[in-house]
């Protein structure tokens, strides 16, 4: 091997090892940015889960059970202080998530239908409020603050053979299944609530 084909064989490892390297610097720092991305983004949740707004909610009916009212209080946590106010609107959850799932016989409602119903005792008759009472309008709460939302009872589906007192009766003893989605700077957090109803008596 002459001289020159010496310096070409050690040019080429040396290109070869810097090569190596290249890809070898390549695949730490791809690493390295995945690893600060899953790290950034575990962090992320983190946060927004310690964010997740707190509520304490009342239902009160009166003692013929025909009016009722809810109220919702923000409660914290204290990280949202910085917040200031943050958007929050309640619905109403069906007493079965299940409801609508099952296969449709024919005369039957559809799914949509089914669960488009309102499956509990109470809907919204506050302002705001949708067609079918399952929902109301967005309100703006900041931590310490309430709010109040006028109730009325359901009706029994209009496929349904039971009576109004019938249908009312079932869900006597059932709490108000509620679920408060709130938004602030970006962030969205859904909260399902149980909420019992209290029987305010004639003094």
């Amino acid at each position: 091997m002459t001289t020159t084909d010496t310096i070409a064989a050690l040019a080429l490892g040396v290109a070869v090892v810097a090569a190596i390297a290249a890809i070898g610097s390549w695949k730490a720092a791809r690493n390295s940015n995945g690893a600060a991305q899953t790290l950034s983004r575990i962090e992320q949740q983190r946060l927004h889960t310690d964010l997740t707004p707190v509520f304490r909610c009342t239902v009160v009916a009166n003692e013929a059970r025909s009016t009722a009212m809810l109220r919702v209080r923000l409660e914290g946590p204290r990280g949202l202080l910085s917040h200031g106010t943050i958007e929050i609107t309640a619905s109403l959850r069906n007493d079965n998530p299940h409801r609508g799932n099952g296969p449709r016989l024919a005369g039957t409602p559809t799914p949509e239908e089914v669960r488009a119903h309102i499956w509990g005792r109470w809907k919204f008759s506050a302002d705001g409020r949708d067609d079918t009472g399952r929902t109301v309008a967005p309100q703006r709460l900041a931590v310490g603050e309430w709010t109040q939302y006028g109730l009325t009872p359901t009706t029994p589906p209009t496929w349904s053979a039971a009576s109004t007192p019938d249908w009312l009766r079932d869900y006597e003893n059932e709490p108000l299944r509620l679920s408060i989605t709130a938004k602030s700077k970006g962030s969205e957090w859904t909260v399902p609530l149980e909420v019992p109803v209290t029987i305010e008596r004639a003094s």
